[in-house]
C-alpha cells in the first residue's frame, strides 16, 4: 500500500511538469510552487486538517490546471461533504483538459479515477424540490437557499445541494416564508412553503439632501455683550463724575478746619464722607474703563450672526440702556 501511494505521488508530481495546450506553459517557479503546495496538502490531509489541505490543493490546481491536481481537490471536497462542489471540480477539469492520445500516463490515470468518482457521486448528491403557496396572481417569489439566490426558472424543480443543514427562504413584496431542514446523502426532499403576509410593501423614503453649510461669517455689529460694556462704561463715568464732584465739594472746606493736617472733631464727618466719595469715584471710573474695554473687544472679535426673529416677534425698539443717578448713588437698567 505504501509503495502504491509513493508511486502515485511520484507520478502526480512528475505529471505536473507536463502542460496542456489550453493554458500557457507554467514557469519553473510555478511548477515548484505547485509541487510545494501539493506536498503541504498531503501533509495536512494526513493530519486530518482537510480544510487547510483543500486550500493548498486548490492553489496548486489554479497554477497547473491538470487532472492530477484537480483530482485531489475533488477527493477532499467529497471528504468534507461538498459533493456538489466535487462534481463541479471534476467536470471543470474534464472540460479544460480534454483527453488526448498524447496525454502522459498519470493524466490518463487521474482522469479515469475522476470519472469513477463522478459516477459514484451521481447518486449521492441530495436534492430539494421547493414549491411555494400563497403567492398573489402574477407575483414571482424570490427563492434563496443558504443565502444564495436560486434562478426563478428552477422553482419547483430538483435543486442539487450538499448533505447537511439548509435554510430556505421565499419572499415577495408583501409576504415571506422560511424553513430550516436537514438532508442526507442521496435524499430527494419535497419542500412546501406557504407565504405569510408581512404587511404593506416597504417603500423607501427619498433621502433628504443634506444642506451644505455656507461659509462661516462673523458679525461685528453690537450685541448684548457690547451693550453691557457700553452701559457699564456709561454708568461708571456718571457715577465716578458725580461722586468725584461730591468728594471735591466735601473736601473744599476742610483745609480751613484742618490746619497742619489736623482736623477737629467737627470736621471728621466731612473728611470721612469726602474720602468715601473719592473711593467710590475711583471704583466707578475703573468700572467704566472695564466696560469700555469689553465693548471694544466685542466689536473687534465679533460674533456669529443671530437668526432673524420671526416677523411677528419683532419690535420696533432695539436694546436700550437707561442710567440713573442720585445723591450718593447711581445705577443701570435696560431692556435687551
Amino acid at each position: 500500500m505504501a509503495s502504491r501511494l509513493g508511486f502515485s505521488g511520484a507520478a502526480m508530481v512528475a505529471s505536473m511538469l507536463v502542460t496542456t495546450a489550453a493554458h500557457a506553459d507554467p514557469t519553473a517557479a510555478d511548477r515548484e510552487t505547485a509541487r510545494t503546495l501539493m506536498d503541504q496538502g498531503h501533509d495536512l490531509r494526513d493530519k486530518g486538517d482537510l480544510k487547510e489541505a483543500l486550500k493548498r490543493y486548490k492553489a496548486a490546481d489554479e497554477i497547473m490546471h491538470v487532472p492530477t491536481t484537480a483530482l485531489p481537490v475533488a477527493k477532499i471536497q467529497v471528504a468534507l461533504g461538498l459533493l456538489v462542489e466535487a462534481r463541479d471540480t471534476l467536470a471543470s477539469s474534464m472540460r479544460r483538459t480534454p483527453e488526448k492520445a498524447t496525454d502522459p500516463q498519470p493524466f490518463k490515470a487521474a482522469r479515469e479515477e475522476g470519472e469513477k468518482l463522478d459516477d459514484s457521486l451521481a447518486g449521492r448528491v441530495p436534492g430539494l424540490t421547493i414549491t411555494v403557496k400563497g403567492a398573489a396572481e402574477g407575483e414571482q417569489p424570490a427563492l434563496m437557499i443558504d443565502g444564495l439566490d436560486v434562478p426563478a426558472a428552477a422553482m419547483g424543480l430538483p435543486r442539487a445541494v450538499d448533505p447537511g443543514h439548509h435554510v430556505v427562504v421565499v419572499k415577495t413584496a408583501t409576504a415571506e416564508a422560511r424553513q430550516e431542514l436537514d438532508v442526507r446523502e442521496g435524499e430527494q426532499k419535497q419542500v412546501e412553503l406557504t407565504l405569510v403576509p408581512t404587511g404593506r410593501p416597504v417603500v423607501e423614503q427619498p433621502r433628504e439632501t443634506p444642506q451644505t453649510a455656507g461659509p462661516s461669517t462673523t458679525s461685528h455689529s453690537p450685541d448684548l455683550v457690547t451693550w453691557v460694556g457700553v452701559g457699564l462704561a456709561g454708568a461708571g463715568v456718571i457715577v465716578g463724575s458725580v461722586t468725584g464732584f461730591m468728594a471735591i465739594s466735601k473736601g473744599s472746606g476742610l483745609p480751613g478746619e484742618c490746619a497742619n493736617h489736623v482736623c477737629g472733631p467737627t470736621a471728621h464727618s466731612d473728611l470721612n464722607s469726602a474720602n468715601m466719595m473719592a473711593t467710590v469715584s475711583d471704583i466707578a471710573f475703573a468700572a467704566a474703563g472695564v466696560g469700555a474695554v469689553v465693548a471694544v473687544v466685542s466689536l473687534v472679535v465679533g460674533h456669529a450672526p443671530s437668526a432673524e426673529p420671526p416677523v411677528e416677534s419683532r419690535t420696533s425698539s432695539g436694546p436700550a440702556v437707561h442710567f440713573w443717578a442720585g445723591f450718593g448713588a447711581a445705577g443701570l437698567r435696560g431692556t435687551f
